[in-house]
């Protein structure tokens, strides 16, 4: 069918501006006359909303058990929190691993069993392990997909079959794993009516302060598990996908689903302005500037949990951009190439390369400038990297966002030089 653009004006709500959009419909609405034009591209308008209506990251009720959970099942704990990974880690469902998380100090107990899917009806359940090698359910059977795939079924191959996964699968597409983190914890206050303020907010606070832990717990054991299997598609979670908290002494369950980046409403398209340079940039055949690229892959990792990852490629970015401007900068004072590297070889240091190089290539100006900004840049980026790097310090979600924030603004800053 033979489309063409229209251009029209859209407004959500009357407080909301006026945004003007391109639709894009039939060709044959041109030839309309105007009432009947105006109503055919209304229809298609009523489709569209020129912000999200909405955004939804999960949900949770508390209540209690008819027939609270046996002592004996929370192996001598008072809280339980329940874990649903996006992995399947491979150890026995019998076993009760005993942690002693260096993040946290409070001992805990590890349950673990590994759930099917129902893509995978029908799979084995015994549980095996050879003392040297890993051990393979049979018969494997995966049944394939009709080829063509229909579309609607989604980008994935869909595979069933029993007693087969997708190796380094990350989404628990036939099998992952549950896991229950076992502890004691003591939460004053939230064992009381279902309708007082205070209670509740004592009762969300003590699901976050056991949700952390538990989270502390259960990406020290995914580090440990990756570290000994080889199995790199095992990394942290930046938020654990918890389904269950059970505090035993006051017999409250907290039941929860979440969706950790948000579910909303779904974009039509980008803006015209990027749709036309994305148009332009792969018509030229230009590549992305390798820095911005990095610094996407950083936030990337932040929001993965990999905040070890995170700084480094960040400030690698940052070092990348500063030794490409310094070097066109150089070349454009007429300095030959192998004085510009020896003057980066001896100034090595990312800190005197934006001071004492960046002064000869820009008239005397530095981001060192501005003292307030070159001091946090040194304290909390500089010297943190360093730490993180050299030294192996530990670096929390918050930092490693810190850090990730000052190597883009030093990056902002030191390009409008």
């Amino acid at each position: 069918m033979p489309l063409s653009e229209f251009r029209a004006e859209v407004q959500q709500t009357a407080e909301d501006p006026r945004v003007r959009i391109t639709i894009v419909a039939p060709d044959e609405i041109r030839a309309l006359a105007r009432p009947e034009a105006e109503e055919r591209l209304s229809i298609l308008l009523h489709q569209l909303r020129v912000r999200p209506e909405l955004i939804v990251y999960g949900f949770g009720t508390f209540a209690s058990y008819v027939d609270p959970i046996p002592c004996d099942q929370l192996l001598g704990h008072n809280t339980l929190v329940e874990v649903n990974l996006p992995y399947t880690l491979h150890l026995p469902v019998h076993r009760a691993f005993r942690v002693q998380c260096p993040q946290v100090n409070v001992p805990a107990t590890l349950q673990m069993r590994k759930i099917w899917t129902e893509l995978a009806v029908g799979s084995n359940d015994v549980e095996a392990y050879a003392d040297d090698q890993p051990l393979y359910y049979g018969p494997a059977r995966p049944l394939t997909p009709t080829i063509p795939q229909a579309p609607n079924l989604g980008p994935w191959p869909h595979f069933t079959g029993t007693n087969v996964e997708i190796y380094k699968d990350t989404h628990g597409v036939f099998r992952y794993t549950q896991v229950r983190v076992l502890f004691d914890s003591v939460h004053p206050g939230i064992d009381g009516p279902d309708g007082t303020e205070a209670f509740q907010s004592a009762r969300s606070t003590a699901v976050t302060q056991v949700t952390e832990i538990a989270s502390q717990v259960i990406n020290y054991l995914l580090d440990v598990y990756r570290s000994i299997t080889g199995e790199s598609h095992i990394e942290r979670l930046a938020k654990m996908p918890v389904t269950r908290v059970y505090f035993a002494d006051a017999n409250l369950v907290y039941e929860s689903v979440g969706i950790e980046s948000g579910l909303g409403s779904a974009i039509v398209n980008r803006s015209r302005r990027e749709i036309e340079q994305v148009a332009e940039m792969v018509a030229a055949g230009r590549q992305p500037e390798r820095h911005t690229l990095l610094l996407q892959s950083a936030h990337s990792a932040l929001d993965r949990g990999q905040n070890l990852l995170a700084v480094v490629v960040a400030f690698q970015a940052q070092e990348i951009i500063i030794e490409k401007r310094l070097r066109a900068g150089y070349a454009g004072q007429g300095v030959v190439e192998a004085e510009v590297t020896a003057k980066l070889k001896a100034n090595h240091r990312t800190k005197d390369r934006l001071t004492i190089l960046s002064r000869e290539v820009f008239g005397g100006r530095s981001i060192a400038d501005d003292n307030v900004f070159w001091d946090s840049w040194l304290r909390d980026c500089n010297q943190r990297r360093n730490a993180v790097v050299h030294r192996g310090a530990e670096i929390d979600h918050e930092d490693a966002k810190g850090l990730v924030n000052l190597c883009e603004e030093c990056i902002r800053r030191f390009t409008a030089l």
